[in-house]
């Protein structure tokens, strides 16, 4: 047996288990990935049916997920293809997952009349231009000290939930313009030239720990509901 042959066989391997070339672009850390974007979806089902304390909690874990999905990334041994195909589907499911869902939530809580839904239309434009722009040009910086230009989109599903709380003292229709308020923000914040540092190490914990303490949060007010 040649030498090319004994190189080949791995890539056989994951030929003959996996025959589509589609589906050979699956590993776990890609399925990883998509599970953000069935929870995208779980956001817009449960905005629509008003369950908008469901919806924020499926909000949350999308913005987990993409922070995990990219720790696992570089430190997973990974097929070619799927590896390849990472980047892309990341992207495609950001754009689902910080951008549309969020407007779709944001339209299914109120903000319906045509400045609102002009609003959420600038939101969306902006977070689909906020991830060209870090596909083009990833970070800035060196080492540790790695930088955003910008607000990063996954922030957003940090922002809204913990924003979404105000709803256990407001009035709807006040909350109505504190969400009008958000949105306008968190479009500036990820097209404006603000320098964010990466987060690394301990924040995933923090993140995930922060997470964690608002979904017990929203599963009580669900409860008492």
């Amino acid at each position: 047996m040649k030498a090319d042959d004994i190189q080949d066989i791995p890539a056989q391997r994951e030929r003959n288990a996996m025959p589509s070339p589609i589906l050979r672009q699956i590993d776990l850390v890609n399925a990883l990935t998509l599970l953000g974007l069935f929870l995208s979806l779980m956001v817009v089902v449960f905005a629509v049916q008003q369950q908008f304390h469901a919806a924020v909690i499926c909000m949350m874990y999308t913005g987990i997920v993409d922070l995990f999905d990219g720790f696992f990334a570089k430190r997973v041994r990974r097929p070619d293809q799927a590896a390849a195909a990472g980047k892309e589907i990341d992207s495609l499911v950001d754009i689902c997952a910080f951008g549309f869902a969020p407007a779709a939530f944001g339209y299914c809580f109120g903000l319906r009349d045509p400045l609102s839904v002009a609003l959420l239309a600038v939101y969306l434009s902006m977070t689909a231009l906020r991830l060209a722009y870090f596909n083009r040009t990833g970070l800035s910086g060196e080492g540790h000290a790695q930088y955003y230009t910008g607000m990063p989109a996954t922030y957003v599903v940090l922002f809204i939930p913990m924003v979404f709380t105000a709803t256990f003292f407001l009035t709807p229709s006040t909350m109505k313009g504190v969400m009008a308020g958000l949105y306008a923000f968190l479009s500036l914040a990820m097209v404006s030239s603000v320098r964010v540092r990466k987060l690394r190490g301990i924040w995933y914990a923090l993140f995930s720990l922060a997470a964690l303490a608002m979904t017990g949060v929203y599963v009580r007010a669900m409860m008492i509901r």
